[in-house]
């Protein structure tokens, strides 16, 4: 999800400065938001993360989305295109939980009224959208099948028309409860959560990739690193697999879950153990985060004002 038009910003941003000091400053026509390829040396100063954990992302204080807030009901599963004026979440405030969409005229100004996408809608639960740059392709959760947990996959020729009858993305059906679905930027990695049956591990992060748009997605696997005996779940996938942020609850613990993130050198490789995001965490639950593609702009759900409802945050910056 990209901040004006998709690209990075001119000036670096805190976190990744302090956890990946080899890759500086990312040109501004990395479009995909990317880690340049060949920027990272890890003969440069050794093991980046080797050393302890980087320095934990800054963001603003959060402050509530006032125009999605509906205190009788549950606002959750934030995602939005790459220009930043049009945002998908889930709701139900219409009675089981619906995709509903807000849209604003630039990214300066407010969001509007939400409504619900009626295309994209059922009877049945669906949640967890998590929508395309370019607002063509949306995938979200629903139990409208036998399952109760699986990914469906929708798009639309431009943003003008409505979205097409939603299909089951059947490369990734399984018996388990599989929801959560986060596509980055190349619409060629997935990240998801899965509770599968019989499972020790309780909800952990699988990923899929894919060649191509064109192509199917492959056969998931748990992410290295993100299947602990805690529950890892709403991952939000940035830079190609490299950079993750989810929410996770400690197992029997009793606590609320709160935003972690976590990054890694390379997708061959396992995420090191997560760093939580201290500035917006609270004591009540946190979830489903979603960001743009520079990483300065953050959406979540809380609870923390005894119902679930969407917050906004922004990465604080360093000096260019």
């Amino acid at each position: 999800l990209a901040l004006f038009n998709a690209r990075r910003s001119s000036g670096c941003f805190i976190f990744l400065l302090a956890a990946l000091p080899a890759l500086a400053c990312a040109p501004s026509t990395d479009l995909l938001g990317m880690v340049p390829s060949g920027s990272f040396n890890p003969d440069a100063g050794g093991d980046v993360l080797g050393g302890g954990p980087p320095e934990v992302p800054r963001f603003s204080p959060p402050t509530l989305v006032t125009a999605l807030s509906d205190p009788t009901a549950d606002d959750e599963d934030p995602t939005f295109t790459g220009d930043l004026r049009e945002l998908y979440f889930s709701s139900d405030r219409a009675g089981d939980s619906d995709i509903w969409v807000s849209r604003r005229a630039s990214p300066s100004d407010p969001w509007g009224a939400p409504s619900m996408v009626v295309e994209l809608s059922s009877t049945g639960i669906d949640r967890s959208p998590s929508v395309s740059l370019d607002g063509l392709s949306i995938w979200f959760t629903t139990d409208r099948e036998l399952f109760r947990g699986r990914i469906w996959h929708s798009t639309r020729p431009n943003t003008q028309s409505p979205w097409a009858m939603p299909a089951p993305v059947s490369e990734l059906a399984s018996p388990n409860f599989d929801s959560a679905p986060s596509v980055d930027a190349a619409e060629t990695t997935m990240f998801f959560s899965s509770l599968h049956q019989n499972s020790a591990t309780q909800t952990d992060i699988y990923a899929s990739t894919r060649a191509s748009v064109s192509q199917p997605w492959g056969a998931p696997a748990r992410v290295p690193g993100l299947d602990t005996t805690a529950d890892e779940a709403d991952p939000f996938v940035a830079q190609g697999g490299l950079v993750v942020f989810f929410t996770l609850t400690h197992s029997g613990s009793g606590q609320s879950g709160d935003l972690y993130w976590s990054v890694r050198h390379s997708t061959d490789a396992s995420f090191p153990p997560p760093w939580p995001l201290t500035d917006v965490n609270s004591p009540a639950e946190e979830s489903d985060p979603t960001l743009s593609v520079d990483l300065m702009y953050l959406m979540f759900a809380s609870a923390r004002s005894g119902n679930i409802e969407i917050y906004e945050s922004h990465a604080i910056q360093t000096t260019p």
